[in-house]
């Protein structure tokens, strides 16, 4: 009985050291170029390019989030005039393209003498009305709705129901709502590109905009020059830089999210 056991463990062991074996060939695999390539962005313009990214990125979601909680509670959780046609509009919002408000966004930023600056691009990228609906979704909830009336009989205000209750309830929603934001952010490339590419203000430039000008052959042709004109003369650095911008910061933000994001509290957000 005791050799059948020890069998039994020996191939399950030695199925364990294969799978180890199979997935840590599989991660060197993977991270060698991921590796070599943030070697060879260190200390260019590309690094710098790279910190304007995840500093757009960073402020917009914390303005999403800033501005999507109360404004999702609001709407969940009280009964005020005008409230249907919020929730009309925030979800008229959700369905437009979202380059197809980058005129009107262009005509506001040159009317508020904004363009070539960074708000020119944060501004925009914090305001989120999915992010608003998510969080009207999560409060309106029969829980929350039991809760929030319980706070209330014991006598607390409407600021202290928030703050105290609703807020600290909200971490899930939020990192949701801030890795959503921060995907569509990092991944956005035409706004950048209207607010700063006529002005040649190259040290504001988001990394997905610095590999454009780098891959650009012509310096400062048109748009279509851009995408048309690329050459095997680039460095195969920045190809490669190309293909992480695209996946390894938005996969950070995910692993440092995926706590909340996974977590059963938002179960009722996708019902």
């Amino acid at each position: 009985m005791r050799a059948l056991a020890g069998r039994i463990l020996t191939r399950h062991s030695a199925s364990q050291i294969a799978a180890l074996s199979a997935l840590s060939l599989m991660a060197v695999f993977f991270a060698v170029p991921i590796i070599w390539a943030v070697g060879e962005m260190i200390g260019g313009t590309a690094l710098h390019w790279l910190l304007n990214s995840a500093f757009y990125s960073t402020a917009g979601a914390a303005i999403a989030v800033a501005l999507c909680i109360p404004a999702g509670y609001g709407l969940a959780t009280h009964d005020f005039p005008g409230r249907r046609p919020l929730l009309i509009v925030t979800i008229l919002l959700m369905l437009i393209p979202p380059n197809a408000l980058v005129l009107p966004l262009f005509l506001e930023a040159h009317a508020a003498h904004l363009l070539a600056s960074p708000l020119a691009v944060i501004l925009p990228y914090g305001l989120y009305p999915f992010g608003v609906y998510l969080a009207y979704l999560y409060f309106n909830t029969a829980r929350f709705e039991a809760l929030l009336q319980t706070a209330r009989t014991d006598g607390c205000s409407e600021w202290h129901v928030f703050k105290r209750i609703a807020l600290p309830l909200s971490l899930p929603v939020s990192a949701l709502i801030a890795f959503l934001n921060f995907l569509a952010s990092w991944t956005n490339f035409f706004l950048p590109w209207v607010m700063y590419w006529s002005f040649g203000t190259t040290s504001r430039y988001p990394l997905a905009l610095g590999i454009a000008l780098e891959l650009d052959t012509s310096k400062g042709s048109s748009f279509y020059g851009v995408l048309t004109q690329l050459h095997l003369g680039v460095s195969p650095s920045y190809i490669a830089l190309l293909l992480l911008v695209t996946c390894a910061p938005v996969l950070i933000v995910f692993v440092l999210a995926q706590r909340w994001i996974g977590s059963s509290q938002l179960q009722g957000v996708f019902r």
